[in-house]
């Protein structure tokens, strides 16, 4: 299952026909569904690279929101789609686990910086162990940290 799929929740304002064209570029297929229930009816079957999501379009605050895709969805990195005017603190988006964020409507070239941003994330985390608490020794010295 190492084919991804990019998934659309609810109802997003989108041009489906230049997102399908963006996500084919990194080897994904295109999903939409109309609510996070229905999100984690997908992921059984699907290997879930991404999910873009809009806590307006949802009906609920952006954390309820996030943690609903998160739950649903646990493999994929979410990405927080808003208006210009909403307000969104995104360091606690952040810590909460959002993964990116993108405006509302779509600009075609934020779009793929993004999905690129997945691309690398889930490329680097099947190859390379990631390590919170401790840096490796090979890395502190070339960086010229002595420990």
């Amino acid at each position: 299952m190492t084919h991804g799929t990019v998934v659309l929740v609810g109802n997003l304002p989108v041009e489906h026909l230049a997102i399908d064209g963006l996500v084919s570029e990194f080897g994904w297929s295109l999903k939409e569904v109309d609510s996070p229930c229905r999100l984690g009816d997908l992921s059984v079957n699907h290997n879930l690279a991404t999910v873009l999501f809009s806590p307006k379009v949802l009906d609920l605050p952006w954390d309820e929101a996030l943690k609903s895709v998160r739950n649903a969805a646990p493999q994929a990195l979410p990405i927080l789609c808003h208006g210009f005017a909403d307000t969104v603190d995104w360091r606690q988006a952040a810590d909460a686990g959002a993964f990116h964020s993108l405006l509302l409507p779509f600009d075609p070239s934020e779009v793929r910086r993004s999905l690129g941003f997945v691309w690398g994330a889930k490329r680097r985390s099947s190859t390379i162990p990631i390590r919170h608490h401790s840096r490796p020794q090979g890395l502190a010295r070339a960086a010229g940290i002595v420990a």
